[in-house]
């Protein structure tokens, strides 16, 4: 699991562009795009309606809730945040039946 988290904070810095933008689609696009690259079993989604990121992960329920808390740790250190209405990060497992194991809020503009 700690490789897992490492793997994330350091995709999360190494794919967010210089000028943060908190426009919540393109920061979902960038978890995304950094969970795509370095942890997602299946394809991230997220949904503008729902406010919500989902990613796919293999792993246990305590390790997901672990990743959720390194992952909101992790963008915002890098300054990706949400604007307006609060977004959440949801982990399903497929060990699960595709159901949320974890989910967190992602980080909001600070204001």
């Amino acid at each position: 699991m700690r490789r897992l988290a490492i793997a994330a904070a350091l995709a999360i810095s190494a794919n967010w562009p210089a000028l943060a933008d908190s426009d919540p689609v393109v920061s979902a696009k960038f978890v995304c795009k950094a969970a795509d690259a370095h942890m997602s079993t299946s394809p991230c989604q997220y949904s503008e309606t729902a406010k919500t990121v989902t990613v796919s992960v293999d792993l246990s329920g305590s390790d997901a809730k672990e990743l959720c808390h390194t992952m909101q740790v992790s963008l915002m250190q890098e300054h990706v945040y949400f604007d307006g209405e609060p977004w959440k990060l949801n982990l399903k497992s497929p060990f699960s039946g595709d159901n949320t194991i974890a989910f967190c809020d992602l980080p909001q503009t600070p204001h």
